[in-house]
Parts: C-alpha cells; structure tokens; sequence
C-alpha cells in the first residue's frame, strides 16, 4: 500500500516557518527567500485542504491544525537529522544540541559559533531555534539559551517585565547569567533625521514607535521606568519577533526600543541610531541565561561550550 505524503520540501519549510512564527526568519536560516517560503506553504495548504497560518499585519501565527501538524513535522525532521548524524558522525565525534530562542541564536550566537567549532572540532553543535519554553529533560536538548527569571527571583517593581517562560522543568538544571537584558530605543538614521528630534525621554510618547508582539509592554513599561505614562493607541506597527522590529526600524517604520545585546550581530547596524545613548540604562526584570542539565552525561563536552559561551558573553557585555 503506498504512502500519501506530504512534499517535504514544503514540508521542511513550514516547519522552519512555524518554529521561528515568522517567513523571514525561516527564510534566513533556510538560505532562502521569503516568497520562496511563501509558495511552499501555499502549495503544502493546498495539498492538506486547510490553511496551517493565521496571517496579519504584525505577523503570522499557527491555525488549531497548523499546530497539530508542525508537531508532527517537528519530531519526523528532528529523528530524520539525528538518524543521518548518527550515520555520518565520526565515532570520536560528540554531538551537542543547543536550544534557542529565534533572534538571539541568529544574531548572537551563530555568527560567533565558528570559533567554538574551531576550538574543538570534535564537538559537533546543533543549533535549533525555538520559541517555546525548553524541555530538557524530553526533547534531547543539551543547552539552551533563554530569557527569563529563575525560579524564586525577584526584581525591582519599576523594571520592565519580561513576560517568557525558559523552561518547563526546572529539576537538575544549572543556570549561567551571560547579560542582562537592557533594552535601547533605534530608528533609522536616514529617517530620524526627518523627525523631530527626541531630547528627552518623555518625547517618545508622542513619536512613532514600533512594538514586539513577543515582548508587547516594552514601550508602556521601559518610558514608566523613566516616570513617563503612555498608552498605545493599538494602531502603531507592530512586529512578531525582535529581529523584524529592528528591520522595520531600518526600513524607516520607527523606533524600536530593542534588548542592546541584538546590535552587535545585527547586519543593518551601521544605518540604525542609538536614541539618547547617554541616559541611565534601565534593566529588565529578566535576564539572559545558559541552561543545562546537571546529571548528562556529556559533562565535558558541555562544559567546553559553557567555557566558551561564558567568555564570549563576557565580551559581549565589555564592548
């Protein structure tokens, strides 16, 4: 009896697509265009008969059957690529599986990985990008690098909040501080210089801003920080991940009040402007951490990437 399945090149992008909830994302990691994604997900929809996305202004989220089958297409693409390292893996080779969320792994970690790899080229890093609060005790992670509080951990009332869940277990996990998250308000210098000028803070309430639908009381709670009210109207743009706000900061849409630790790695850097860099930064309450299991048993594998990640947060935070 034959099979009737999916196409799986479709079948590989949506699911990129669904892990990251964004097509650019999706497509950056693929190596691939956005309307490259676009079509795929179109031709996978007409094959199943049901639409797996939501999409609008702000972005796209999954439908009650998109999710049903990205968790399908999660666990066959997860056991298809375990299956061909165990096939192709050198027998000296350790294999480590580093959890993250979408736009610090892009814009952090991965364009420093090389070094690590150059370091110790008998361990392997497998980098997949996810959204969800991590679960290491049951979907083979290694590592994770996430935002968020530890448990018990208290912050003073005035910081912005940061409203993500790291993980789903907390039972033999070790955890590193690498930054803290302080977020900064960019725009696009081409377009601020068409702007009135913002001298103070209490001038953002009244400019164009641009929101994150991942962290969507940055703007109310980082200007109250600063003893400035403001409400969103509900109409200003908003974007689904950090990595779209600041794109659309240099695209012109406004300013994004982004975490600073996202500028380093970021492409369009050199055409986006700090807004009053000299005032006192504000932390959030929540915080970058490295994550791992106690009781693995590729101890010495993960310690070697701990080392590493911890030096390379260190100079993140000295520049």
């Amino acid at each position: 009896m034959s099979r009737r399945l999916p196409p799986l090149l479709a079948t590989r992008y949506f699911e990129a697509a669904a892990r990251h909830l964004s097509f650019t994302l999706a497509a950056e990691e693929l190596f691939v265009t956005q309307g490259a994604i676009s079509l795929q997900i179109r031709k996978l929809e007409e094959f199943l008969g049901t639409p797996l996305f939501i999409r609008h202004a702000r972005g796209i989220e999954l439908t009650g059957p998109g999710m049903q089958f990205y968790e399908a297409c999660h666990v066959l693409l997860d056991g298809l690529e375990k299956a061909m390292r165990d096939m192709t893996r050198p027998d000296h080779q350790q294999t480590l599986t580093v959890s993250t969320i979408p736009t610090i792994g892009t814009l952090w970690l991965m364009p420093r990985l090389a070094s690590f790899t150059s370091l110790h080229p008998d361990i392997e890093v497998r980098v997949v990008s996810d959204i969800r609060p991590a679960d290491m005790h049951s979907d083979n992670i290694d590592l994770a690098l996430r935002a968020g509080k530890l448990p018990g951990q208290r912050y003073p009332a005035h910081f912005p909040s940061v409203d993500l869940v790291m993980l789903e277990k907390w039972t033999d996990i070790e955890a590193d501080l690498l930054f803290h998250d302080v977020m900064v308000p960019v725009a696009s210098k081409k377009w601020y210089a068409t702007q009135p000028p913002i001298r103070h803070v209490n001038d953002f309430s009244t400019a164009a801003l641009v929101h994150t639908a991942s962290r969507p009381k940055a703007w109310p709670e980082w200007l109250k920080a600063y003893g400035v009210d403001y409400t969103p109207t509900g109409h200003e743009p908003e974007y689904g991940h950090f990595y779209i706000s600041l794109r659309a900061a240099q695209d012109h849409k406004g300013i994004a009040l982004i975490p600073g630790v996202l500028l380093h790695g970021y492409p369009g850097r050199n055409e986006l402007e700090i807004l009053l860099p000299g005032i006192e930064p504000v932390r959030s309450a929540g915080d970058y951490y490295l994550l791992q299991r106690s009781s693995s048993r590729k101890r010495a594998a993960m310690q070697k990437f701990r080392d590493w990640v911890l030096d390379e947060a260190k100079k993140t935070a000295s520049h």
